[in-house]
């Protein structure tokens, strides 16, 4: 079996590259990589012969829309790769494109007759929208997304044979859109269990510490977290926010200036990070499965997230699931935790052990079945 499997972003370069990276270890592991087509890369053990890169113009366009608001420098950016990967395209059995870089390869590889397959890191293009608009109407802004962007996030699903999605609220979205259950592919991202693991804790660390780890952003529900941190009234402890401030956010959290709050910034590497914390707080609003709840998981640290984190935390097992926005549930969750000792250990010690069965190694085989399954069909 040939698989081509095409990202417009940096290949092996943190956030999806990084899943890319895992999915493409696991398919040349089993030895079905045709090619890999991808905005610009990190090396790895991918042989380079199995790559195709845009480069320069990648970066540099990919640079310039993390500062574009208005979004429309990535839409237009999307299309060149687009245009460029279909250029590269070859005979193959299985297509792998992400979403919002693949429509014109799609339709090539559907045109040979290969099996397609879009991935989507987040929910249903619509669901979104429609959580990012409310969003942001809340505190008074306009979300801005170009109509063509969505439009052909929206063909890609319909023209692909099959949707590959990572999570139970990822799939609920699409079925609230219309698309048949039998279209979308399920598969969980993983860990590096290896590189993310838990240190021994004998009693609580003081101060306290509390971790949020993403974008500092409106869609993450960050602010949610500080309404929350304002109402606990903690003094011996701190809120440690691990991330990049989104620039249209910054207005919004000038009103939190509580000394227990560190504002930590990026982090290239937070393992660290997570080892110097007792509890993960990620109240997103709407992912397709957040790869830091797998990372505190791993590290354990029992994590309070939201139902749209798209994560494998059980509730009551792992940590808690609160409703979105539930500033009130939030702050309950985080001072159970805090208050009981023992029930914040058992849920570190288990969200250890459901860890260990997302790693990426799994993840790439279960990727691989679902090729060998769906091709087949």
């Amino acid at each position: 079996m040939r698989v081509i499997y095409s990202l417009g972003a940096k290949f092996a370069g943190g956030g999806i590259g990084t899943t890319a990276y895992y999915a493409v270890r696991g398919i040349h592991r089993h030895r079905m990589l045709h090619l890999l087509l991808c905005g610009s890369y990190r090396p790895t053990e991918i042989p380079t012969e199995r790559i195709r890169a845009m480069g320069l113009l990648s970066r540099v366009l990919r640079r310039l829309a993390v500062y574009d608001s208005s979004r429309r420098l990535n839409h237009v950016y999307n299309q060149l790769y687009d245009l460029w990967a279909a250029r590269h395209m070859e005979p193959c059995d299985v297509f792998h494109g992400w979403g919002n870089f693949c429509l014109r390869s799609l339709r090539w590889a559907k045109a040979i007759g290969a099996v397609t397959i879009v991935e989507r890191a987040s929910s249903h293009p619509l669901t979104q929208q429609a959580i990012l608009q409310e969003e942001y109407a809340r505190w008074g802004m306009r979300f801005k997304m170009p109509r063509g962007s969505i439009q052909r996030s929206l063909e890609e699903i319909a023209q692909a044979d099959y949707v590959l999605i990572p999570s139970d609220f990822v799939r609920r979205s699409f079925l609230d859109q219309g698309v048949a259950d039998e279209k979308l592919i399920q598969v969980p991202f993983g860990v590096d269990i290896h590189r993310f693991w838990p240190i021994s804790r004998s009693g609580a660390r003081k101060p306290f510490r509390v971790l949020y780890v993403g974008q500092v952003s409106l869609q993450k529900g960050v602010l949610y977290l500080l309404e929350a941190w304002q109402l606990l009234r903690w003094r011996d402890a701190e809120l440690w926010v691990v991330g990049r401030v989104e620039r249209e956010i910054r207005p919004l959290l000038r009103r939190y200036t509580a000394d227990t709050i560190r504002w930590v910034g990026y982090v290239s590497d937070p393992a660290a990070i997570y080892q110097q914390a007792e509890i993960f707080a990620f109240p997103s609003l709407q992912e397709g499965s957040a790869l830091v709840t797998y990372e505190a998981l791993a590290s354990g640290l029992p994590v309070v997230t939201t139902p749209n984190a798209g994560s494998v935390v059980r509730d009551g097992l792992e940590g808690f699931i609160v409703p979105i926005r539930d500033v009130e549930g939030l702050a309950e969750r985080l001072e159970r935790l805090r208050s009981d000792e023992k029930l914040r250990c058992e849920m570190g010690k288990a969200a250890r052990r459901r860890a260990e069965d997302f790693t990426w190694e799994r993840y790439g085989d279960v990727l691989v079945t679902a090729y060998q399954q769906y091709a087949m069909t």
